[in-house]
Formats: C-alpha cells, structure tokens, sequence
C-alpha cells in the first residue's frame, strides 16, 4: 500500500509541475525577476507540507512557497528524488521547461505517512472485524461438507478387521456413495480371497490328516518288528511324519482361530489355565522345566472357553520349546493381565514385530516347530478381542495377555 500512496502522489506532482510549467511558458513576461516568498496563509495543516521552488538556469530563485528548502539544501534534480532536509523526507520533482525555467516540486513524506495509515486503518479494521465471521462460516461449510465423511470414516475405524459386511447407502451425498461403492466393492475382493485361502488350508490340513495319521500308524508298526538297521532308517521318517501330523494340525487351529467365537460368556480363566499347565506338564517335565505359577482361584472374565485353551496352550508350548533346560516357567495373574514368562539363551534373537508372522521362526531352526503357534495366538485374541504383547528384557522373555477392564 506505500507504493501505491508514492506512486499517486509523484503522479501529483508530476501533473503540478507541467501545469506550472505551461503557466510560465505563457505567462512569461509577467515574472516576477527574482526571490518572491508565497507566504503560507494558515488556511490548511498539510499548507507548509506541499511547496515549490521556481528557479533559472543560473540557480536564481524566482519564487518559491515559504517554507520550502532553498537550493543550498536540496538542490534542483531532474526527475524524481527523495532527500532528508533537517530530519524531515522530502519528496521531489524536478521539471525544466523550454524557457529556462526550472520548477521543482516538494512534498513532506509526513504527509504520505498520515495517509497511508489511515488508508492501512480503513483497509484492515473491516477486514479484522469480518475474519472471525469468514472463518467460522467456512468451518461451518467443511464441516457440513465433509460430515457425511466423517461419519464414514467412524464406521471404517469402529470395523472389526474380521467384519466384511458392505455399508449401506442411506441418503448420502452423491460423492460419499460413491466412495461407499468402491469400499464396497473392495470389501468382497478381500473377503472372497480370504475365504478362498481359508478354505484351502482347512481342506488341505483335512485331507492331508487321515493319510498322515495312517502312514505314522504303518511306521510305528514295522519299528516295532524291524531291525536295528531298519530302525535307523524308520526313526527320522517317524520324527518327519510327526512334525507334518503337528503342522497340520496348527493349520486346522490356525483356520478356527481365524473364525469369532460363536458366543461369549463367563469363564473362569484361572481354571482354563490350570487345564494347560497340567496337560503341557510331560512336555515341560521332559526338558526339566518347572512352573513357578501365581493363579487364583476364580479369575472371571467375558470370553470362549475353548478360544481361551487354544490361545494358552500354543504360547505355553512356545514358552516351553525355546526355554533354557532346566529353568522355570513363570504364570501370573495381575488384576487384568497374565503374564506368561520363561529364560530364553544369552544368544536368542527375537524379532518382536515378526514374532506372530506364519512361520517365522527366526534364526531358531533347530527347534521343532512349524512358526504358527503365535500367529494362532494373534488371531485367537483378536476373535476375543483381548490384547497380547511381547517383552524381551536381557534373558527373560515374556508373553502377556490383557484383558478389558470394561467386561
């Protein structure tokens, strides 16, 4: 806005001096010779800030407004300048006509300053006085635009990941619907592979359990009538067989885990876990592992008891295979936590993001396992809707089961 006050005011006085400059020129021989003083006459307060000098070519002052600065201080320069005279700004412009004439136009910057405030004052107090009203009503307008949004995006967060239902189109505006048909249509894709690949490892883990049952059957019976020799070559296909009967076996678990419960009720969650303990007992027993557990009596909580045994069973039999020999098994139970804790080897790797992966087992090859027992975990607490962690601290590592304080 500066700019734009200088640039109407040297506009002025570019205007005043031509105008002069045309006076004289026709006019000239009623000049006065030299040194005439305008007074000023008091008639207006910006009188003493606009004034003009009228010179010759030798620099005689023919007249000049009083008040004006006289040559000594600001000389005559063609054109505009600007030029501080006794710690005031003067604006100028000068202009010498055909008749040797110079006219040079001043203007005091006191006064462009006072106006160009007062144009900042009447510009920006509207502006400022309007803004909050402008901001609010384009909130307002967002908002109601995007409501419809909004409320989408609440129904994708509130969404079960195991929940394919399709959302329904009720009155929507026409950009939400279209939005919802492509989420629509998104959602079947995924709930036709998924259930494309569930159904494969159901009838796969199905089909392969009969026969496998059979060929350990047929093992068993000819190492019971077979030669040392024939033992030693029967032996590893009897512990093959057995690792492919406990593969297919995660698999059929791993496809139950995948599907919610089919009611919820109160359980006695202290009891189910008493149930692993004892039935995991000769595995633990067997590496010379014992239980160091703190259970109650009566720990309640909404849940399915069969869920609750499979969840327990595969991150007890975890926390057995990959145990020091010899060391103890820790069970808690905290207000709402259980905590499932064993020594793992100074040496053991855990990857705690990749932990519930489908066969991940790390750098632990030498341990007998397929690496589904804790993405059967992951998927069982999801059905329950209960939360699992993993802590790994020096030579401790611990499974932890949350429940929700609001059952």
């Amino acid at each position: 806005m500066s700019h734009e006050v200088d640039e109407l005011f040297d506009a002025e006085m570019l205007q005043q001096a031509k105008t002069l400059s045309a006076f004289m020129s026709v006019n000239s021989e009623r000049l006065p010779e030299a040194g005439v003083i305008i007074e000023s006459i008091g008639a207006h307060n910006y009188e003493d800030k606009l004034s003009y000098r009228i010179e010759n070519t030798e620099e005689l002052l023919l007249m000049q407004t009083e008040g004006a600065p006289d040559a000594s201080a600001f000389e005559f320069i063609p054109g505009f300048s600007v030029k501080r005279v006794k710690d005031e700004l003067w604006h100028a412009f000068g202009l010498e006509n055909a008749t040797g004439q110079r006219i040079l136009m001043l203007q005091e910057d006191g006064f462009r300053s006072e106006l160009r405030m007062d144009l900042t004052v009447d510009t920006v107090i509207p502006i400022l006085l309007i803004l909050p009203f402008m901001l609010w009503l384009g909130w307002w307008t967002i908002n109601r635009n995007f409501s419809s949004f909004n409320r989408l995006a609440g129904e994708l967060r509130r969404k079960r990941a195991d929940d394919y239902t399709n959302f329904v189109e009720d009155n929507d505006r026409e950009e939400v619907a279209l939005v919802k048909r492509s989420l629509n249509h998104y959602i079947n894709r995924i709930e036709q592979t998924f259930l494309r690949e569930k159904r494969f490892s159901a009838d796969a883990a199905h089909e392969l359990r009969t026969p496998l049952a059979s060929l350990k059957a047929q093992i068993q019976s000819r190492l019971g009538s077979a030669t040392s020799e024939q033992q030693n070559e029967l032996q590893p296909l009897l512990d093959s067989t057995e690792r492919l009967v406990k593969l297919v076996e995660s698999l059929l678990q791993l496809s139950k885990a995948e599907l919610p419960p089919e009611q919820l009720k109160q359980v006695n969650v202290a009891s189910v876990l008493r149930q692993v303990l004892a039935d995991q007992y000769v595995a633990a027993e067997s590496k010379g592992l014992s239980y160091h557990a703190q259970l109650p009596t009566v720990f309640q909580q909404t849940s399915d008891e069969s869920y609750l045994y499979l969840l327990f069973a595969n991150a007890l039999d975890n926390a057995i295979k990959y145990a020091v020999p010899g060391s103890h098994i820790g069970i808690e139970v905290t207000e709402n936590q259980i905590f499932v804790c064993n020594r793992v080897a100074a040496d053991h790797v855990i990857d705690i993001d990749r932990i519930t992966e489908r066969f991940y087992r790390g750098k632990q090859l030498d341990v007998e396992g397929s690496g589904l027992g804790l993405s059967i975990v992951r998927n069982l607490a999801e059905q329950l809707g209960v939360q699992i962690n993993f802590r790994h601290i020096d030579d401790e590592f611990c499974f932890i089961v949350t429940f929700d304080t609001d059952q």
